[in-house]
């Protein structure tokens, strides 16, 4: 009778580690797919993102507009070519066992295209400072019947941003000099304190 129900334990005991066996094993495998997808997605994700960068990076060169550092235009160029070079992806089938797409997953998170991303931005937004420089020096503020502003032939312009004369640099919004302005102004990659309208140092 002892040797019966020693033997009905172990049977039991048996049973309950293959079952919990065959429960952890689809446990891991969605857990593994879980993160097969999720890999996949991030980097979908990046080269979604690259594309969007891309088409910013291009409209702020083909605006044409003059920069203050003829450098800034040929290092977005680079970075440009650099991520339609580097930042390419193609959508891997999952793998039909578990230890296979562990392998996958190891292998896509090596797949991050992160610092190529970040260097378009900067080089995009190294341009955009150029610009800004460039159409902060170049922009005059004059007096027209009383009203002091940006004028292009003889009219008000919707010129917002920072422009000079021999009193100083002025904050302009819409054309003409907010007077009525204190505080931080960022522009042309640098945050201006403006006083009543005028940059001070």
């Amino acid at each position: 009778m002892k040797k019966k129900l020693t033997v009905l334990v172990m049977a039991v005991a048996l049973l309950c580690t293959l079952l919990s066996g065959c429960k952890s094993m689809p446990d891991e495998m969605a857990a593994a797919v879980t993160m097969f997808k999720d890999q996949v997605t991030r980097i979908t994700d990046q080269t979604a993102e690259a594309g969007e960068l891309l088409e910013k990076a291009q409209s702020v060169l083909s605006s044409n507009k003059p920069v203050s550092d003829v450098t800034t235009t040929s290092k977005l160029q680079s970075a440009m070519d650099t991520v339609k070079e580097k930042v390419k992806f193609e959508i891997p089938k999952r793998p039909p066992s578990l230890n296979a797409i562990n392998e996958k997953v190891e292998e896509l998170k090596g797949i991050d295209f992160t610092s190529y991303l970040d260097q378009l931005k900067d080089a995009t937004q190294g341009v955009v400072d150029s610009q800004e420089d460039y159409e902060m020096n170049d922009t005059l503020v004059t007096q027209e019947n009383g009203v002091w502003g940006v004028y292009e032939d003889g009219k008000l312009t919707d010129y917002t941003g920072l422009a000079q004369n021999e009193y100083g640099t002025w904050y302009v919004k819409d054309g003409k000099v907010d007077f009525t302005y204190s505080g931080s102004y960022d522009f042309a990659g640098k945050t201006f304190n403006v006083v009543t309208g005028e940059v001070k140092a």
